[in-house]
């Protein structure tokens, strides 16, 4: 989940940058004519401006944008351009930031101004991620650090570390943060870059923040705000107070909140920074309830939930309707407080995929970066070719040198060939500063990938009892619903009581039910992260119980497609008598659940294809062979061709239809037979014929 944090963050970073010096290193030209020189001069005092007067700021770029839209300057307009998109993005406004950044990198791009094209790529940074773009915020803040880099530009070079630290920390990879905040914070002290020390002071507080290690966080702002106050910067000092109000706060200590607070939100509005004051005030009404003055918190959440809304941030309209919520209740105006809950219950339960998204992002930007390996081949490739051409004009220039005295001619081959060498060693320098750069982000993109492959499984292992749970429930709304009729049946006639007793009944049952999947879904998640990170020991088990009660829960939650099956589609054969099996049991159980889910589907798709003389037929067997034990799952259903047999072990994918599977489950029960047990997992099927798997686990001798 996104820190409420966010959009007061990103506005804190530009606003640094712009009034301490570092955005002035976008690149204004020369002047050439008094016209141009005017909107020159306009978009630097518009600059100036952002962060005392931001309204006047945005009339100057209007102006300039306009007068060198009619001048056919296109320079001054796409400075002005790029000073609009700044601008709306400071306000949350990502629509209109997105466009004026967009022109503006166009224009540039044209231009070969590359300069200005890191300050668009910093500044879609955080657009993208402001709207939960998280792969794109990610590329446009890695290429505009690789820009910065073939540059050596130190300003940039700090601001991009400190971006991709920022961002790394809102995604919750905390080690990846702390590399890029260290690298920010060194190269500032190093140049002696005090805006860029801020920078680094401010972004490691965050870190910290985000750990909930209130010392390291306290100690790395309360550097940050002094420095600030030696620099003179006021919206840096207001936002330092706002940091600390909130982690006040959040430590139990809301009067020394409401302290800071007061002060801070005086300084936003003198400063007319009112984009500061929704966060503002959800820290002030948790402050109060905190202190159990409820009717105040109601007078600081209610202008903060409003202006939260009509900006569109999230979290801060969950966290505002919850305090909302709580301290309506506590008034005992109840009305309110369910009306608040229930928005809060909205937005907590769009929020709760957050996480989830953040992470495939990652994984998606992984896979994007995976495609530069090509390119890093044919870049090694080259490598070795300019050295084995210079190795090649070395042994010819000491030749050369030996018959300078006898040829004069060859001399001017030799200067000839000498200007080739240095040409590819120029050349060399930049492929190998471009292979660098890109082999560090394959090695972070590992990273991205684990975590997303990670949340992307454990969202797929989930589906399944969760599918339980809905069916459940719908039972249970239904008994409820003949419990109304009852209201009509005379009190204590024997029909309503015995209905009555026979609903309630099911609605036990239900609920055992629902709270058994409950347990195992929190189950699944526990298995898999004990999985990925440590292994787990094998248990001896009785395979013919987990086959049986898993193929019970196949049939009795297959997919609504699969209803049209009969009861004696499934057909058991289980070999009596066979020893225990060390295993996992609960990731065993997946495989076998996800093995019976698809072959049910696969019947249910033939029913509807093949017409009244198909007759359906799901068998599973087990059998004792040699060392191991075997269980067969086949099916006459649809079959796969050759070329779905090959690859249906492999992650993400899938043959059903957008939103009915994942492509994870087969490669996972792949993984844990293979890796997890040693054991084997095979197939075999003819399209339009059978499917079989056939699992062999070792016998515990």
């Amino acid at each position: 989940m996104v820190d409420p944090l966010l959009s007061l963050r990103i506005w804190f970073c530009i606003g640094l940058a712009l009034l301490l010096g570092l955005l002035p290193d976008i690149a204004f030209p020369a002047i050439p004519a008094p016209d141009t020189a005017h909107i020159n001069q306009l978009n630097r005092l518009a600059f100036k401006l952002r962060s005392s007067d931001p309204r006047q700021s945005r009339v100057r770029f209007e102006e300039a944008a306009a007068l060198a839209g009619r001048l056919g300057y296109e320079s001054g307009q796409a400075q002005a351009w790029l000073g609009l998109g700044f601008y709306y993005r400071k306000r949350n406004e990502y629509g209109p930031a997105l466009t004026f950044t967009q022109r503006a990198a166009g224009l540039f791009e044209q231009q070969h101004d590359s300069l200005n094209l890191i300050a668009v790529g910093y500044n879609l940074g955080y657009i993208y991620f402001g709207q939960g773009n998280y792969a794109q915020a990610l590329a446009s803040a890695q290429r505009g650090l690789n820009r910065a880099e073939v540059l050596h530009n130190h300003k940039w070079l700090v601001l991009t570390n400190a971006q991709l630290g920022f961002i790394s920390t809102e995604l919750g990879e905390y080690g990846q943060a702390l590399s890029y905040l260290e690298q920010c914070l060194a190269l500032a002290q190093r140049t002696h870059d005090q805006s860029g020390v801020a920078q680094g002071l401010r972004g490691l507080g965050d870190l910290y923040q985000a750990q909930n290690q209130w010392t390291q966080a306290h100690q790395y702002y309360s550097e940050g705000a002094a420095l600030a106050r030696r620099l003179g910067d006021r919206p840096g000092q207001v936002v330092q107070e706002i940091y600390m109000a909130d982690m006040a706060e959040r430590q139990g200590h809301p009067a020394e909140a409401l302290r800071y607070g007061r002060h801070a939100g005086a300084e936003l509005r003198r400063l007319d920074a009112v984009g500061y004051l929704p966060l503002l005030n959800l820290v002030m009404a948790r402050a109060q309830l905190h202190l159990r003055h409820p009717d105040s918190a109601l007078y600081y959440g209610r202008p903060g939930l409003e202006a939260s809304q009509a900006s569109g941030v999230k979290e801060n309209i969950r966290d505002g309707s919850a305090v909302l919520a709580e301290a309506s209740a506590r008034l005992g105006r109840f009305a309110d407080a369910y009306r608040y809950h229930r928005l809060y219950a909205a937005y907590r339960d769009t929020l709760s995929s957050r996480a989830l998204i953040r992470r495939t992002a990652a994984l998606q930007y992984g896979y994007e970066l995976a495609r530069q390996q090509a390119r890093i081949g044919q870049l090694t490739h080259t490598t070795a070719l300019v050295r084995q051409q210079n190795r090649q004009q070395q042994w010819l220039l000491v030749v050369s040198l030996v018959g300078l005295g006898l040829v004069t001619g060859l001399s001017v081959v030799l200067g000839r060939n000498y200007r080739a060498k240095q040409r590819a060693y120029e050349l060399l320098a930049r492929q190998q500063t471009e292979l660098v750069a890109t082999q560090r982000q394959l090695v972070a993109a590992e990273k991205w990938a684990f975590v997303g492959e990670l949340s992307a499984g454990i969202a797929h292992e989930l589906q399944n009892p969760l599918n339980f749970m809905n069916r459940l429930a719908a039972v249970s709304n239904s008994l409820l619903a003949q419990e109304t009729t009852l209201v009509g049946e005379p009190a204590g006639s024997p029909a309503a009581d015995e209905l009555g007793q026979e609903i309630m009944a099911g609605l036990r049952r239900n609920l055992h039910e629902i709270s058994q999947h409950g347990q195992r879904a929190s189950s699944i998640i526990s298995s898999m992260l004990s999985h990925a990170r440590t292994g787990a020991v094998l248990l001896p088990a009785n395979i013919n119980t987990l086959v049986a009660k898993q193929l019970q829960l196949a049939y009795e939650g297959r997919p609504e497609s699969a209803w049209i099956l009969a009861d004696t589609v499934p057909h058991l054969v289980l070999e009596s008598a066979l020893p225990p099996v060390p295993l996992l049991a609960a990731e065993l159980e997946r495989v076998l659940l996800n093995l019976f889910t698809n072959a049910l589907y696969a019947l249910a798709a033939r029913v509807r294809q093949a017409g009244p003389g198909y007759v359906p037929e799901l068998r599973v067997s087990t059998q004792r062979n040699g060392a191991t034990v075997e269980v067969r799952v086949r099916d006459n259903g649809t079959g796969m061709p050759p070329a779905v047999r090959e690859r249906i072990f492999d992650p993400f994918f899938t043959t059903k239809p957008l939103g009915e599977g994942t492509g994870l489950g087969l490669s996972l029960a792949h993984d844990i037979i293979t890796k997890g047990h040693g054991g084997s997992i095979q197939v075999a099927s003819e399209e339009g014929e059978f499917t079989e798997f056939t699992l062999a686990l070792k016998v515990d001798e």
